[in-house]
Parts: structure tokens; sequence; C-alpha cells
């Protein structure tokens, strides 16, 4: 598979893509992205099995968005259904890619415990507890050097698998990619794309702030489908279908 390498001025395209997207049925991009955090929210909130049920979830609800997304590009009418239609596709791998993500956060848990030792426990334990930001910090000073060393290294394991899994659902869902093979692509396709990644995270990052002023969560309604559609739009631009020719320039 063809993997573009971008240059900085993309981080804003994709953006800009991703409103006029947006833009060709607001809706329906609304409506959807909106029911889509819905069922994340009441899947989260679920006794006992909350974070795991997101975990199992996001990828087939991701590509069913991203599908969204490609109606959404090539003016089809857009239905209900392509929400869930991760569900009837390719659900077994979407599936192994929640599993690739559980063995993942395990992964980061045992290098920041076997890092941090009996000192990472306390913290945690105090964070888990406390409801004073300053005891936090006291106790982050007393953990010491170690303690920091797996946070960081936590931090950057946990950065690592987010890139890799950023792009796998649609890779799974559009070009039929086996699970390790999506996660392993799309991991190379942030990495070598990482400057117009950083761009767009920052313009994302601004947006979000502005967009938080807003009353009563409605930054929120928006800032959701921008993220979605901006993230389909850099997918397709560092991702060619097979025999696609690029058209798209920064501007």
């Amino acid at each position: 598979m063809e993997i573009r390498k971008l240059n900085a001025a993309y981080g804003w395209l994709w953006i800009k893509q991703g409103y006029q997207l947006i833009m060709r049925n607001p809706l329906m991009s609304f409506t959807l992205a909106l029911i889509f955090g819905l069922v994340m929210f009441v899947a989260l909130n679920v006794p006992q099995l909350g974070p795991l049920l997101v975990v199992l979830l996001m990828p087939v609800f991701m590509a069913g968005y991203m599908r969204i997304c490609r109606a959404l590009e090539e003016e089809e009418e857009i239905e209900l259904s392509h929400l869930f239609i991760g569900f009837q596709k390719h659900l077994l791998r979407l599936a192994a890619l929640s599993g690739y993500t559980l063995l993942g956060m395990m992964i980061i848990s045992i290098a920041m415990i076997y890092i941090g030792g009996d000192a990472l426990t306390t913290l945690l334990d105090s964070v888990a507890s406390a409801n004073d930001p300053q005891m936090l910090v006291d106790a982050m000073w007393v953990a010491g050097s170690g303690v920091a060393l797996s946070l960081m290294v936590g931090f950057a394991l946990a950065f690592v698998l987010m890139l890799a899994l950023q792009y796998a659902p649609m890779l799974v869902f559009f070009s039929n990619m086996a699970p390790f093979s999506a996660l392993r692509a799309s991991l190379s396709g942030s990495l070598r794309n990482i400057i117009p990644y950083t761009v767009y995270s920052l313009i994302m990052q601004v947006i979000a702030l502005v967009l938080s002023l807003l009353p009563y969560g409605i930054g929120l309604i928006v800032l959701l489908p921008l993220g979605l559609t901006s993230l389909y739009v850099s997918y397709r631009n560092i991702f060619p279908f097979a025999g696609e020719i690029q058209t798209t320039q920064p501007g």
C-alpha cells in the first residue's frame, strides 16, 4: 500500500476540508456524530464494564462514521445504517483491533509498573483517593525520578499506540487489511506525516479552546464531527485508494 508523505500545510488542509465535508450535509453530519458520542458515553457509564465496552465498540463505530464521511465525499445519500455498518462488514477484524488495544494497554501498564515499582503504585493510589491537586503535586515530588521516568515511558507508549490505532479502522474497513497490518500501516503513515499531524493537532487544540467557551456544551457538538471528518480527510490524503491520483494541494 502506498503511504504518502505530506508537508506541514496539510495539517490545516485536513481541517478545512473536514469542515467542507460537514457542510455537504450538516444535519446528518452533526446528528450521527452526536449519536456516536452518546453511544460511547452510555457505554462508558455501564457499571464495571464501561471502559471495556468503549474499547470494544470504538473501532466499529469509527468505521461506521468513516463510511458516512465517504458518503459525504461521494455526495451519496446518508443513512443512519451507515453508522452501524461496522457490525455487518469486517466485524471480526474491527473487534481484533480492540483486542490489540487491550494488549497494548496491558503492556504499557506492565512497563510503567516495572519501572516505577511500589512508588508508582503509591502515587496512583493517591491520585485515586485525593481531591486536592496540591497533594497530588507533592506526592509526585516525593515519588522520585523512577516514577517520573515510568510516567514518561507510559505517555510515550500510549502516544505510539494512539498513532497505530487512529487509521487502523479505516484501513481494515476500506482496504480489507488484516488488523496487525492495519496497525503497522497506521503507525507508519502517522510517523511519516508527524509534521502535518503536529500542525493539525495544534490547530485543533486552538479550535477546541475557542469552542469550549460556548455555553451548554455546544462546542463539543461542533468539535466532534469536525474531528472525525478531518481525520477521514487525513486518511484519504495519506493512504490513497488503488489507482488514485493525488489532486488536492494545500491551500
